[in-house]
């Protein structure tokens, strides 16, 4: 059996690699850095919107898969988990949220339920187990069309109000389906509802706005080693969990809350004073160009640290800020040389750590990740962006 850290006892314990997150995913044939799965699993317990985005066959839908299947191992049949998680392939003719959640058909005068309803209907009775929606190419339609009251929903709950606004399904006060089920007028969307969308970027989809990609952790999947691959494995990285087993820690846990607040800013501050200068310092470098983020990045910046701080094995502040400017500050950029050129500049100077930058030559070291770069991650992103941009006079995030 593999090795894990034992927090308790300071030491390395056996463990079942049905247990092991990281050792499930390597015994079920999947190549996945430890770093990229721990921040997929932070993600999703920050906030349950998840977008994961970069080239064709790295693996951004079976890390959503096989994350779901390992969460929901535990159940006594196969059927029984397979309700706990549904995998939808999006249409590109989705022009509202039908698609997703059923439609009453007039002829019949029956409502006819869709795999997300079902669950949905599933997880409200089950509060207490997680439940997984994966939207497959989740940008062949407009996001804005068949998501958007889901978008607007997740951001009604709050802790004194978890199940925020409803849903409306229909305008009769219940209808039954085919096969006998009760379908009530609105529902809610239970808080252990986790929503992952893979993204695909051609000719044949669209852009997500930035309302979008502010409501989600954006996970770039673009790094293709094969050196490694061959081995079978990737040599440990700085960012992973303390304790792999997470099937339990995923749902919050006695007096926590399922929602990003305030309270996460000010208890993070306890723990690293030093945060609030460095998001102070992104907002100044933003500030005059109107790119700047709003309070609720914050807040969800400060929980994704606060999850880290618990879970992570000796975290360093500037590792889970570097993800953070990655992952929830940076996908919200996309536009022309004379919009970007400055602004991306200035932000990369405050990732390498100087105050400012005179010529192009740090270009190529830091495309290739500068290992001695203040936030090494977004640096190397935002050099490639800043290099797309001279040579297209275009760049974003999601290529």
């Amino acid at each position: 059996m593999p090795l894990e850290f034992d927090p308790i006892r300071g030491g390395l314990i056996r463990s079942s690699s049905n247990d092991n997150l990281y050792d499930y995913f390597q015994t079920s044939g999947y190549f996945f850095s430890r770093e990229i799965l721990t921040r997929y699993f932070l993600s999703l317990k920050t906030k349950p919107f998840v977008i994961l985005t970069g080239i064709s066959g790295t693996g951004k839908t079976k890390i959503a898969q096989v994350f779901a299947q390992y969460m929901c191992q535990d159940e006594e049949t196969k059927e029984e988990r397979q309700s706990r998680y549904a995998f939808i392939p999006v249409r590109p003719d989705w022009m509202d949220n039908k698609g997703l959640l059923g439609y009453y058909n007039i002829l019949d005068e029956k409502y006819h339920l869709t795999p997300v309803l079902r669950l949905l209907l599933e997880a409200k009775d089950h509060p207490d187990k997680p439940y997984f929606i994966i939207l497959d190419e989740m940008n062949l339609a407009k996001v804005e069309q068949y998501f958007s009251d889901f978008l607007s929903i997740m951001e009604s709950r709050t802790t004194g109000d978890p199940q925020g606004e409803a849903l409306d399904l229909h305008t009769l006060k219940e209808i039954e389906t085919p096969d006998g089920h009760i379908i009530r007028k609105k529902i809610p969307i239970p808080p252990n509802v986790f929503f992952t969308g893979t993204v695909n970027v051609d000719e044949s989809t669209y852009m997500f706005s930035p309302k979008v990609l502010d409501r989600a952790n954006v996970i770039e999947f673009n790094e293709v080693d094969l050196k490694n691959y061959e081995k079978g494995f990737i040599p440990i990285d700085q960012f992973v969990l303390k304790d792999a087993d997470v099937r339990e820690k995923l749902l919050p846990g006695e007096n926590q809350s399922h929602f990003c607040s305030k309270i996460d800013y000010s208890e993070i501050l306890k723990i690293f004073p030093d945060m609030g200068k460095l998001l102070a310092e992104i907002q100044d470098t933003l500030h005059p160009y109107n790119l700047h983020f709003g309070y609720r990045v914050v807040n969800e910046v400060a929980a994704f640290i606060r999850h880290a701080h618990e879970m992570v094995l000796e975290l360093k502040l500037v590792d889970a800020i570097d993800i953070q400017i990655l992952q929830k500050i940076l996908p919200k950029f996309h536009g022309t040389q004379a919009k970007l050129e400055e602004p991306l500049g200035k932000l990369l100077a405050f990732c390498l750590g100087e105050k400012n930058i005179s010529d192009e030559s740090y270009l190529q070291p830091t495309v290739s990740f500068d290992g001695d770069a203040r936030f090494p991650r977004s640096a190397q992103k935002l050099a490639r962006m800043i290099r797309n941009l001279k040579f297209q006079g275009y760049t974003s995030f999601i290529e």
